[in-house]
């Protein structure tokens, strides 16, 4: 995982290609995966992921948190698919089936429960499944990203725990 230092955070704000190269590898998946929460099409999850990384080049000097860069990222990704959605009006959005094949991971196994995720869990619950197990995030960091209290968070999480196991 990238390490945000100060010199980082200096050379991305001097708009080093290198450090923003550093930036969009580590984070495009994490971007992706929030915007394909809202929007549930490829298309528009890239778009999202484009219009991020702007935003995040463009905010660069506003961060001061020191240690909450990833929650940073996080808030401004949501808060862009949410701007996006809305501005699309998107009422029947078609799921894209596609996704879980695109998604490169680590372990063949992620591939499998996006699978059973996506048959099996409504879109915030999905949401917290996908970040607290693929992204190893700790509930108070998924309760930041997704605007949510934390025992809401944990209580969708156990519950989708629960329906998975169902399924098994």
């Amino acid at each position: 995982m990238l390490k945000i230092t100060d010199e980082f955070l200096d050379k991305l704000k001097n708009k080093d290609d290198e450090a923003f190269a550093k930036l969009y590898d580590n984070y495009v998946r994490l971007i992706y995966h929030i915007a394909y929460s809202y929007t549930y099409n490829r298309e528009d999850s890239e778009d999202i992921v484009s219009e991020v990384f702007i935003k995040i080049l463009n905010a660069i000097d506003s961060y001061q948190e020191k240690g909450k860069f990833k929650e940073w990222i996080s808030m401004i990704a949501r808060n862009t698919a949410c701007n996006y959605v809305s501005r699309s009006k998107v009422s029947n959005v078609v799921k894209d089936d596609e996704l879980t094949k695109q998604i490169p991971t680590n372990e063949s196994s992620h591939h499998d429960l996006m699978m059973l995720f996506e048959e099996f869990l409504d879109d915030d619950t999905r949401s917290i499944m996908i970040l607290r197990i693929v992204y190893n995030y700790k509930f108070k960091d998924i309760a930041i990203a997704l605007n949510m209290s934390i025992g809401k968070v944990q209580g969708l999480y156990y519950d989708g725990l629960e329906k998975i196991r169902k399924v098994y």
